[in-house]
């Protein structure tokens, strides 16, 4: 038997990323991330000789890991932008609220005051309750 050519090796390690990069990989579970090992595994190569004999495919191959580092990290930025815009849109409801509250506290204060100062007038002795129909 025969051992397969190192260009043969190359193309079926080469391939074997593509399938992994394309998400249709044929040996290892779909959606694996391109690794050494996923793509050895593909291959049906070892990892060593992936490290020894093929640093061009390496290099894809770590290509591909920073390229999914950097999408990670872009969609964590992302997520990132729409917290702190939701967290600044929070904020300024939190001050308009804040200002209504107080508003509303003043107008209530009042309205106490005008009660109390009613109800003093009602309760002296000077002051007569006229009784309209409806009340006899």
């Amino acid at each position: 038997m025969s051992k397969p050519s190192e260009s043969d090796t190359h193309k079926r390690i080469r391939l074997a990323i593509v399938r992994l990069e394309k998400g249709q990989p044929k040996v290892v579970e779909k959606g694996r991330k391109v690794s050494v090992a996923a793509v050895a595994e593909e291959a049906g190569v070892s990892r060593a000789l992936i490290h020894k004999d093929y640093p061009d495919l390496m290099e894809r191959i770590r290509g591909n890991a920073n390229k999914a580092i950097q999408r990670q990290r872009d969609k964590k930025h992302e997520k990132l932008k729409e917290e702190r815009a939701k967290n600044r849109q929070l904020r300024e409801k939190i001050v308009k609220l804040t200002e209504q509250r107080n508003e509303l506290a003043s107008k209530n204060a009042t309205l106490e005051l005008e009660n109390r100062r009613l109800s003093a007038i009602l309760d002296s002795k000077n002051v007569t309750v006229l009784r309209g129909k409806s009340g006899e």
